[in-house]
């Protein structure tokens, strides 16, 4: 467990990443939407969302490393993504994320003559039309947090932060490599993670869980143990 509030991450030892259960949005309906520890450490709330309105709720106990349907998010799990996701370091107010919102103009050339040609399209270079793309960027420190191109952005997909006061945050660029730092731009690659999402540090600091992809539809729940050398 960490005892001091701020946290160097260079300091910290971290566990190789040990699985959990295995997550398949086929059976559970819905796309991914939050990942958030219990008080005690010892289970996780996972949610997800079906046609963006139907919520779907889930314990997984870290004890029998069952997951279990849940009838409604318990209040625990709404308070801890709270402070996961907010873009303001919990308990260090003047440590926040910048948040750029950028439209660019993009200028593609229109396609002439259909499918014809077993469904090759002929580009017509004398009518190009305007389109644009829309990018979210997250940054904390300079250092880039979150990014969506023509998505939509939910806080806390990319990022969790550690424990109040400490200063340090878990998150994942876009290759889904999982990432620590502090406030004082210290960064480190936790070992053997690609395609993880949705990073969540235990409340006291002793665990970091994710979901790593492992099929189309499917994820590996995964939890890394942290420690103080």
């Amino acid at each position: 467990m960490l005892v001091d509030p701020a946290i160097d991450v260079s300091a910290l030892t971290v566990s190789a990443p040990a699985e959990v259960c295995t997550v398949d949005l086929d059976a559970l309906k819905g796309d991914l939407r939050g990942l958030s520890w219990s008080p005690d450490g010892r289970s996780l709330h996972l949610q997800t969302v079906e046609d963006r309105t139907i919520a779907h709720d889930f314990i997984i106990s870290l004890d029998d490393r069952e997951l279990s349907v849940a009838f409604g998010a318990p209040e625990w799990a709404a308070t801890y993504w709270a402070r996961k996701s907010s873009f303001t370091a919990p308990g260090l107010p003047a440590l926040r994320m910048e948040v750029t919102e950028t439209n660019r103009r993009t200028r593609p050339a229109p396609f002439a003559g259909g499918f014809a040609n077993g469904g090759a399209q002929t580009p017509d270079p004398t009518n190009p039309v305007d389109a644009y793309e829309a990018e979210v960027m997250l940054r904390l420190l300079g250092i880039e947090i979150g990014n969506w191109v023509n998505g939509a952005p939910m806080a806390g997909e990319t990022f969790g932060w550690g424990p109040t006061g400490s200063g340090a945050l878990a998150f994942v660029d876009h290759p889904g490599r999982l990432y620590l730092m502090d406030r004082q731009r210290h960064k480190r690659a936790i070992a053997r993670v690609t395609g993880a999402t949705l990073p969540a540090w235990s409340d006291d600091g002793a665990r970091i869980a994710y979901l790593e992809k492992a099929g189309r539809r499917r994820f590996t729940l995964k939890v890394v143990d942290v420690n103080l050398r």
